[in-house]
């Protein structure tokens, strides 16, 4: 059940986001989100002047003009990281200004694997915090593409607090599926999920979630997840919402939500939610989780939301036994955000925050059935600290203690 004391309903002051197209890929990925969710700033970068000049955002940025004339990198990720590196003074005014960047790619060619991990890393020498969303190539593009694109996508997770990872192969529905279609889809998953996301992060909400969660969380998961976002309206929403979340292809159709140990997920809801539809929602989803799986969750309800009902939520892929330390620029990232409350912990005024939600049920919900994942004899599903018989302390501790 949930619970928490109501807050007034009220916006956060502003995060000022930017979503940056990075090559092909990138930009057409999120070329339809300015009309979708305008109060925010878009941009893009590429090496091909041809597809830069497509490109409908207000601003843009053509990399090594006089060293490739505009025609890109030929799949080369060296030449054009060097060419970024050469307009940088460019790169830093075009992220000056923004607090948190959303880098948006596609894996396995030139630009995007190129300059991506540069951009991430001046992003966060600007001092913002920077999440990444990468399409994996698919598997019929050969092995030295995917290579490429597993090399790009760990030089990026050095720099980026998070990596929004969407594989190209989940997005299929059978073999006999037109390639077109699929690229669409993917354009549509990404676009929706980035959009729910942006939204998130600066809505007023009645039980909080903040820039901050999504760190602590993602620093335990390595930095590596997956992110949905689903909705439903009609009189049956909160069953609906549900059963989209559990059969959504990029979170392996359920089964990674009911694997992983790391979830932070949000609820965008009307004035009309009743308290039994989110109560409904919340039991469902909590049913299928790990005994020891972390759910950050917040809840806002805002009249632009209608009778629409939503789920915005980040999966870990990875899992560390033992929380990470937060980084001095993400710490100030979520003071910034949420004025400096620590989750579960009463702040100056007195008032209460949400604290992590205890599932005490080991129960696996409609996933108990699920095949154990076995490697070198050891079953994954199990939490590193209890296969190596690591002791946890029980103590919890206060922020500034």
């Amino acid at each position: 059940m949930i619970t928490g004391t109501p807050q007034p309903e009220e916006t956060r002051e502003a995060l000022s986001i930017l979503f940056l197209g990075i090559g092909y890929a990138g930009m057409r990925l999120i070329a339809h989100l300015p009309g979708k969710v305008p109060d925010f700033s878009y941009a893009a970068v590429d090496t091909d002047a041809a597809a830069l000049e497509a490109c409908a955002f207000p601003e843009k940025l053509l990399l090594g003009e006089g060293k490739l004339g505009g025609l890109g990198a030929g799949g080369n990720p060296d030449l054009a990281r060097s060419c970024a590196e050469m307009q940088d003074e460019e790169i830093v005014r075009l992220l000056s200004g923004h607090r948190v960047v959303l880098l948006i790619l596609g894996l396995g060619g030139g630009t995007g694997g190129g300059v991506g991990a540069y951009i991430a890393e001046r992003a966060r020498d600007l001092g913002a915090t920077v999440l990444a969303a990468a399409v994996r190539p698919l598997e019929l593009e050969g092995g030295h593409r995917r290579h490429v694109a597993d090399v790009a996508l760990a030089h990026i997770r050095d720099h980026a607090q998070a990596c929004l990872v969407f594989p190209l192969d989940v997005l299929k529905t059978d073999g006999d599926m037109p390639l077109r279609q699929v690229l669409g889809r993917c354009g549509v998953e990404v676009s929706r999920a980035l959009g729910g996301l942006a939204v998130l992060l600066r809505t007023g909400w009645l039980m909080p979630l903040t820039l901050r969660d999504v760190i602590h969380v993602m620093s335990r998961a390595d930095g590596y997840c997956r992110l949905a976002a689903v909705s439903a309206e009609g009189p049956d929403r909160a069953r609906a919402v549900v059963e989209q979340l559990f059969s959504h292809p990029v979170l392996d159709r359920g089964s990674l939500i009911a694997h992983s140990s790391g979830i932070v997920m949000g609820i965008l809801c009307g004035p009309k939610t009743t308290i039994g539809e989110l109560e409904q929602v919340s039991t469902e989803i909590r049913a299928v989780l790990r005994s020891d799986a972390s759910l950050k969750i917040g809840i806002a309800q805002e009249p632009r939301f209608g009778s629409s009902l939503g789920i915005v939520v980040m999966v870990a892929e990875r899992w560390s036994s033992a929380a990470a330390p937060v980084a001095a620029d993400e710490e100030e990232a979520g003071e910034e955000t949420d004025g400096g409350e620590e989750a579960g912990d009463p702040n100056a005024s007195g008032k209460l925050v949400q604290s992590e939600i205890n599932l005490g049920s080991d129960t696996r919900g409609r996933f108990k059935g699920a095949s154990p994942t076995v490697v070198d004899g050891e079953d994954l599903d199990t939490p590193t600290f209890i296969r190596r018989g690591i002791r946890l302390s029980q103590n919890r501790q206060r922020s500034g203690s």
